[in-house]
């Protein structure tokens, strides 16, 4: 009888040893889960999905630390204030989650990172740095984005809007700092802005335009370029 109580006994702390053992592993699993999706909210765009800044800043130091091969790009939208302001922030926003789709589509093939840096700025990080391949690569990129997406704006409205963009490129030399990089790429961004939907690539003697001839430029450019061709699509 007592070898019966000690096997009963011994069975129901088995079952409980079990029980306690798959609770523990589920509240692990829970909280794995847990910090997975709070370290994707900390490192990731609420609106696209895309890597955010911190993530690209530290992919960059990264790479510069390790004397990676590779080639900064920072790419601005054209007119995306022009559409925002006609059509409003949920068209702009759809129109951002659009090109962030393309962009990651487009990154893929290249086993490049994209980022959303803020409102309509976004950084590539493409890990080689053959200044001519770069350049192509990235011309191929803006080529794509410059397709017709189509967006709702209102129940059974529908438009089409081209969405275009400027490039900056900088290539990662020695000596470098992370820094430097993206001062570099965003100096190609000005002059890729004043060519207006080009891919620049930053050479040596490059600088930014005097404050004064940046604007003057700007205005000319938005007055040349107006809401005709957002309208005309409006308007398909």
């Amino acid at each position: 009888m007592s070898a019966q109580i000690f096997a009963a006994a011994t069975a129901m702390a088995l079952a409980g040893f079990a029980l306690g053992y798959a609770w523990k592993l589920s509240q692990i699993k829970r909280m794995r889960t847990e910090a997975a999706r709070l370290r994707r909210l900390a490192e990731h765009d609420p609106l696209t999905g895309l890597p955010n800044r911190s993530v690209a800043e530290r992919s960059l130091k990264v790479a510069v630390g390790a004397a990676t091969r590779c080639a900064t790009v920072l790419l601005d939208l054209d007119d995306f204030k022009d559409v925002n302001d006609t059509w409003g922030h949920q068209v702009g926003d759809a129109q951002l989650s659009a090109v962030a789709d393309r962009l990651t589509a487009m990154c893929t093939p290249l086993d490049a990172l994209a980022c959303r840096l803020a409102g309509d700025e976004f950084l590539l990080l493409i890990p080689h740095a053959d200044r001519h391949v770069i350049l192509n690569e990235v011309t191929a990129i803006l080529d794509g984005l410059h397709e017709p997406v189509p967006l709702q704006v209102g129940e059974g409205i529908a438009i089409m809007v081209t969405p275009g963009a400027s490039a900056g490129i900088a290539v990662l030399e020695s000596g470098m700092s992370w820094t430097d990089l993206l001062h570099r790429a965003d100096i190609a961004l000005y002059q890729a802005k004043a060519l207006r939907g080009r891919a620049v690539l930053f050479a040596d003697g490059m600088r930014h335009p005097a404050p004064a001839d940046f604007v003057h430029r700007s205005v000319r450019l938005r007055e040349r370029h107006t809401m005709a061709r957002v309208r005309s699509h409006a308007e398909l």
